[in-house]
């Protein structure tokens, strides 16, 4: 607790999130359910990380709107050999576990918690297999979209969700700082990446943390290109441009850094201070109240303002467990300027 607000738990230095993050979560998708009639919520992918934290080969949760607490289903190879109470007593966050592999485990715990008759809500990557096997087997249920009150609901990051935030972005910075003493001219991408992943890892990153490295004579950001990238070696005089995707606890650190091999030639030095200034106005406009069309203008305006062109690959989105995020419906507004 710091100034009467809740902060993230720290483990050996690095946030952890409480279990009162959870029960505010849980709060709010509660009341949004009951304000729409629904009697449970059914989640997979990034939705159920949202309400798990994360338990280790979770397919699907269950949360009743009530007070029952979340059932999770977790892929029964997970726990062939061992008791769901290894699992249950490594987090905090999880009480009730039941392995299964598809559609009849959520079933069956919906009838166990007497919900397959009520007004069930599907939100995550439901496909159409397991959809029709609710709509087949649950006849006296009925079933409705509720993704919308998850991508509202978290659309507004908690202060213990951006300081994940933050430290997965801190993550990426050792990588950054280990490709500037160790990609020289003749190593591959490949290599350099490597270097890279490793350094987040010994600073606290998750296993999937990656990031993706562009360079050549012009400075570039793009997926096929980073993927070419790979088997090229260095050249003096190269650009690279590093973007990351590293994750912490599930949470994502996205931004990208620039780095020359050799001493940049002066267009490359001006675009740099170019840069800082944009990003030093487009700052001056972030603000409650400000929209993302603010935020594009004051972007395309600093960049006419420098010389340089804009590029359509300024986003400028959220992220948080997923990269992008975007605003849930309730905090959308009509574009100004639709493109």
């Amino acid at each position: 607790m710091k100034g009467g607000r809740i902060m993230a738990q720290s483990t050996n230095g690095f946030p952890k999130l409480s279990v009162k993050e959870r029960d505010r979560r849980y709060a709010a998708i509660r009341e949004r359910l009951r304000e729409k009639g629904v009697d449970c919520a059914i989640v997979r992918g990034s939705n159920l990380f949202y309400l798990s934290n994360g338990v280790k080969g979770e397919l699907f949760g269950i949360l009743p709107a009530d007070d029952k607490p979340l059932a999770v289903i977790v892929n029964r190879r997970h726990l062939i050999d061992i008791s769901p109470r290894v699992l249950l007593d490594s987090q905090d966050w999880v009480t009730d576990l039941k392995p299964g592999f598809d559609a009849s485990a959520v079933v069956e715990k919906l009838k166990e918690l007497q919900l397959d008759k009520g007004t069930i809500g599907l939100a995550g990557g439901i496909d159409y297999r397991f959809y029709n096997r609710l709509q087949s087997t649950l006849s006296g249920a009925k079933l409705a979209d509720v993704s919308d009150i998850f991508t509202d609901v978290r659309t507004i990051k908690s202060e213990e969700e951006n300081a994940m935030i933050d430290r997965a972005n801190r993550i990426f910075d050792a990588a950054i700082k280990r490709i500037h003493e160790t990609a020289r001219p003749g190593m591959t991408g490949k290599q350099a990446v490597q270097e890279g992943i490793r350094a987040m890892w010994e600073a606290g990153g998750d296993l999937e943390s990656t990031l993706s490295f562009n360079f050549g004579p012009v400075p570039a950001q793009n997926p096929i290109l980073a993927d070419l990238c790979m088997t090229r070696k260095i050249e003096k005089g190269d650009i690279g441009t590093l973007t990351a995707h590293a994750h912490y606890c599930g949470y994502a650190g996205h931004s990208d850094q620039e780095i020359s091999f050799g001493a940049p030639k002066p267009v490359h030095q001006e675009m740099f201070k170019a840069v800082i200034a944009i990003r030093e106005a487009v700052l001056k406009q972030v603000r409650d109240g400000a929209t993302q069309r603010d935020l594009i203008d004051a972007y395309q305006k600093a960049c006419k303002e420098s010389g340089f062109k804009s590029s359509p690959h300024s986003q400028i989105h959220q992220y948080g467990i997923d990269v992008p995020e975007f605003p849930g419906l309730a905090y959308r507004i009509a574009d100004t300027k639709p493109e």
